[in-house]
């Protein structure tokens, strides 16, 4: 059912208001360095999307660092797999760790023809430790409607994990792999997408600026009917014409290039210390004083020695004492319009770690000072 806004005219005048000066903008924006982006890299078709496979798989080859006896499904789940191709074996005799049961996922892409390879990703869903040098075994892919794909190959973890005793070393996650082209499309994706008159562009990151300059891109070099809807789509009337061939229609306007427009932003992750700063993040007139308290517990051994007389005996001990000392305030103004360079240069001559720079910038966007959107991870 094809909606009917009554605001639409307004938008229109909207569009119109705001394109007069893209070249303008555009210009200026090339002039700052700004990258130019084809209409591909920021929007897609409305109607024309990837689905979800998912399947329960079986990973064998580990080196026993797969599931433990007490995780009772990945053994059942095995001699299941194992009963298939003629071995009759109890779950309860397959104690080996050689083995987990993990979640297989896959994107299947618009259009994907029998025969073709998508990449697979792979999860423990039991006790492993880790995945590593482990094969999946072959595993059906599964939509709503069937078997779409069968997925099988060794697993590229990207990370480890060893232990010895109650040492253990490990890096990145290791209980999660992924097989590059692991899996093979068993049916053709048939989208019977009819557009009619129009096409519906919508952009993956929902901007007026950007979407009304896609409109006036295409309104240019392809001639009127383009529409910006909203912040987050972009309509195109097809003349008769184009109507003939929208595919060719569509391959000339995703080639089409703009400047994107994009939000002031900081985006900090405080689990890893990682700060961010995106264009157009503007300082206002600051003075940041960053200073730090030191504490220090010392321990030194002691010997308490009884009388000469007394009974007592020669007792050692160590006693501990706190020492605290509050470093000198480094102090230094930042000017109105300061930029996302300079404030960091700042913070770098200051010897601030990346703990630092995310307290300072939380306390920049308290006070006021700090011209765009804080995002924290």
């Amino acid at each position: 059912m094809k909606e009917t806004f009554k605001i639409t005219p307004i938008l229109l005048m909207l569009c119109i208001l705001i394109a007069a000066p893209v070249l303008g903008q555009d210009a200026e924006s090339a002039a700052l360095g700004r990258p130019e982006a084809r209409i591909k890299e920021l929007a897609n078709i409305a109607g024309i999307r990837s689905n979800v496979l998912t399947g329960l798989g079986v990973v064998v080859g580990l080196n026993g660092t797969g599931d433990s006896t007490r995780y009772a499904a990945g053994s059942t789940i095995m001699a299941a797999t194992l009963q298939k191709y003629g071995l009759e074996i109890s779950s309860r005799d397959l104690a080996s760790r050689n083995i987990a049961v993990v979640t297989v996922t896959a994107m299947l892409p618009p259009f994907a023809r029998e025969g073709d390879m998508i990449d697979v990703q792979v999860a423990s869903i039991g006790d492993a430790k880790s995945l590593q040098g482990g094969y999946l075994m072959l595993t059906q892919l599964l939509a709503g409607d069937g078997v779409w794909a069968l997925a099988q190959g060794s697993l590229s973890t990207g990370g480890y994990s060893v232990s010895s005793g109650s040492s253990v070393s490990s890096k990145n996650e290791s209980v999660v792999g992924r097989i590059p082209n692991g899996a093979i499309v068993e049916q053709s994706v048939d989208i019977d997408h009819d557009f009619g008159d129009t096409i519906t562009f919508s952009l993956f990151n929902k901007d007026f600026t950007t979407a009304t300059r896609i409109a006036y891109v295409i309104n240019q070099n392809l001639g009127g009917g383009a529409v910006c809807k909203d912040a987050g789509t972009v309509e195109v009337t097809l003349t008769q014409e184009q109507a003939k061939d929208p595919v060719a229609f569509i391959s000339m306007i995703e080639n089409l290039r703009i400047v994107p427009d994009s939000v002031a932003k900081v985006v900090i992750n405080e689990r890893t210390g990682t700060v961010v700063f995106g264009e157009g993040v503007k300082i206002s007139s600051v003075a940041i004083a960053q200073g730090g308290l030191n504490v220090e517990i010392r321990a030194q051994t002691q010997v308490s020695q009884p009388n000469p007389l007394s009974d007592g005996q020669t007792v050692v001990f160590e006693q501990s004492g706190i020492y605290t000392e509050e470093e000198d305030a480094n102090t230094f103004v930042l000017e109105s319009n300061t930029s996302v360079g300079e404030l960091v240069n700042a913070l770098n001559a200051i010897g601030a770690t990346s703990r630092d720079i995310i307290s300072i910038l939380q306390a920049m966007k308290e006070a006021g000072a700090l011209h765009g959107i804080l995002e924290i991870m």
